[in-house]
């Protein structure tokens, strides 16, 4: 576990010099600030445990300071110092959110005390505000499966260390839904989990996005602004679609992730972010290496520990589960689920996986009009493909590209052609949507 670190603000050399050795003698790691200028820059940059302020600063009064951090960092104990006349001032202070508050000349001992309870208020807050988050919210279902319950162990594994992990999968089987579950289940449950689409930005706004900039950096630029990864410091990022960064911002995130250090986009001060990395793709990285799209170093940095999703029709054996969870979400009263239905569903390969058949499942429920869904409530689904070649026994042999391209089809006529419409219908993204176009395209 590493030591507590903690912000020293103090203008005083001796009693500054005096804090610092004390205090690492003690086992904690401190960091000091000698004006309400270095603080500001100085939080901005790193995570800190606690902050030991004296309210006296060369350039100004720190209770003005004082509401300002606590706005932004709520669960971030700080002790103020004051002088020995000064008590009706440090009341004030721990009105204005300061956990406590000690006279000069301190008394290192009381310094330890008060950082001791101030740490442990500092813990219960961020218990308390995962807990807020937490309450009334049960784990999804993922099934029991045998590929999905594999899949399941490694993601415990996960949950259990702090290392990077790559998660591998379709679009729509659940790879957000799994790196939450990780974080939730992480020693870092209690801090952010910060969440960015690589596939969704492009260029410098996606690198502002993951590592911030300063004011005229760039245009539309038009004031300060902390990037995700700034965000994260604590927590865990999670960059979905890891595959579709752009090479420039590839090679930045790989510096970052090896010194956990970055700087924000116009801007030379290097700021520091303790982050746990956890990536996810739909696409093969390895092929995607050797076409020059990904870069290979950074390719073996984020994969450290994979993970694979299988995908819906791997896993038929979970369809009654999955559905019964989906429908439960829509207050869908008429559980169980109709065999008709289940057999329906369970013969069609979803190509847009847990994702589409959340929405058919959703659409089902409308056409329903809150009676039990039943299969003339699924449009589409129960055509099957013509001219299918049999094998031994007459038995169907369902050829699942053919499948997926025949229902791309069906969908687009359904939509008139509107991508947009057809993604959001095949629970896809547009991306993905236009990726799999191509492929027909090409196959043609």
């Amino acid at each position: 576990m590493r030591p507590h670190k903690l912000l020293l603000v103090e203008d005083d050399e001796a009693a500054l010099f005096g804090y610092e050795r004390y205090l690492a003698k003690n086992g904690y790691d401190t960091k000091s600030a000698r004006t309400l200028a270095d603080a500001r820059s100085t939080i901005g940059a790193e995570r800190f445990d606690a902050i030991v302020l004296d309210l006296k600063l060369p350039d100004g009064d720190a209770m003005d300071w004082l509401p300002e951090v606590k706005k932004a960092y709520p669960t971030l104990p700080v002790i103020v110092i004051t002088g020995s006349s000064d008590i009706p001032t440090a009341v004030k202070a721990t009105k204005n959110g300061a956990e406590d508050f000690l006279t000069k000349p301190v008394e290192m001992m009381d310094l330890i005390a008060s950082l001791q309870k101030s740490l442990e208020i500092g813990s219960l807050r961020k218990q308390a505000l995962v807990q807020n988050r937490l309450v009334k919210q049960e784990d999804p279902y993922f099934g029991t499966s045998p590929a999905i319950v594999e899949a399941m162990e490694h993601a415990s594994v996960a949950a259990a260390n702090d290392t990077v992990v790559l998660i591998l999968g379709e679009t729509g089987t659940g790879k957000g839904v799994l790196a939450r579950w990780i974080h939730g289940r992480s020693e870092r449950k209690s801090e952010a989990f910060v969440e960015l689409n690589c596939s969704s930005l492009k260029g410098d706004l996606l690198r502002s996005e993951l590592f911030g900039h300063v004011k005229g950096s760039f245009t539309s630029s038009i004031k300060d602004r902390e990037g995700l990864i700034e965000v994260a410091d604590g927590g865990t990022l999670f960059l979905d679609e890891i595959g579709d960064m752009d090479m420039e911002v590839q090679t930045q995130l790989l510096k970052t992730i090896e010194e956990k250090s970055f700087r924000r986009i116009g801007e030379n001060q290097v700021r520091k972010s303790d982050f746990r990395l956890i990536c996810a793709t739909n696409r093969d990285l390895i092929k995607e290496t050797e076409n020059g799209k990904f870069r290979n170093d950074l390719y073996y940095r984020i994969c450290v520990f994979p993970i694979r999703v299988p995908a819906l029709r791997e896993r038929k054996d979970d369809m009654p589960g999955l559905c019964e969870e989906i429908l439960r979400g829509f207050d869908y009263a008429h559980l169980p689920v109709a065999p008709s239905v289940l057999q329906l569903l369970s013969g069609y390969p979803w190509p847009g996986n847990i994702r589409e058949l959340r929405n058919m499942l959703e659409r089902a429920c409308l056409l329903a009009r809150g009676q039990a869904i039943m299969p003339e409530h699924f449009p589409g689904l129960n055509v099957r493909p013509a001219a299918l070649p049999q094998g031994e026994n007459g038995a169907d042999l369902v050829n699942l590209d053919e499948m997926e391209k025949n229902h791309i089809r069906r969908v687009l006529e359904h939509c008139r052609g509107d991508k947009y419409k057809a993604s959001d219908v095949l629970g896809i993204s547009l991306s993905s949507l236009y990726r799999k176009l191509t492929k027909i395209s090409d196959a043609q």
